[in-house]
């Protein structure tokens, strides 16, 4: 049997997203539905900002714990942008989000696992773009998330709700090292463990 994969189909026409589904559907190619656009649309493009953080702490040498930390906080700060955005928190927790997540933040061949792996060892973002070949959606995005969470969320302390992506986006403008960046996150206020918008 081939390797599979399971993906969403989102779609406000929920018989346009059942009759897709039903045509891109194989033994190994499995498509499930959503009517949660927004959600699934941030769910793609927050992962490949965690990812890169991911790599990051993987560069640096932080070990697995520390890597499931940063990710499962990371899938804290989509949840919670994408309920700001109008979408919802049920979605991201399914492929479109962490399922998605994981996939690119823990395996061999995701691009912006593999770049921020790169940043992590001190190769600065102009050499891995240099001799890079492939495309790490991760860089441009990160710096977008940054502008658009500024401009949609008007509530308190939004440099530590979103904590990764801010810091992601620093690194990404030489503003600090990812060491520094991760050092920043270990030394966040303490609080309890939950994700609220």
């Amino acid at each position: 049997m081939n390797q599979a994969t399971a993906v969403v189909i989102a779609s406000d026409d929920f018989c346009l997203a059942n009759d897709m589904a039903k045509v891109l559907s194989s033994r190994t190619f499995r498509c499930f539905t959503s009517k949660d656009v927004v959600g699934v649309e941030v769910g793609g493009a927050v992962k490949n900002v965690i990812a890169l953080a991911a790599g990051m702490c993987e560069g640096l040498g932080l070990g697995t714990n520390a890597m499931a930390g940063l990710v499962t906080r990371g899938c804290g700060e989509m949840r919670r942008l994408a309920i700001i955005l109008g979408g919802k928190s049920r979605t991201l927790s399914g492929l479109s989000g962490v399922g998605d997540t994981f996939g690119t933040c823990f395996g061999p061949l995701s691009r912006n696992r593999n770049f921020g792996i790169r940043l992590g060892k001190g190769e600065s973002m102009e050499e891995i773009l240099a001799s890079s070949t492939e495309v790490a959606e991760g860089v441009d995005t990160a710096l977008a998330l940054a502008d658009l969470i500024r401009k949609t969320d008007k509530s308190y302390r939004i440099d530590l709700k979103y904590a990764i992506i801010f810091g992601v986006a620093d690194i990404l403008k030489g503003t600090r090292s990812p060491k520094e960046g991760l050092e920043d996150l270990m030394t966040m206020p303490l609080k309890a463990e939950m994700y609220d918008p």
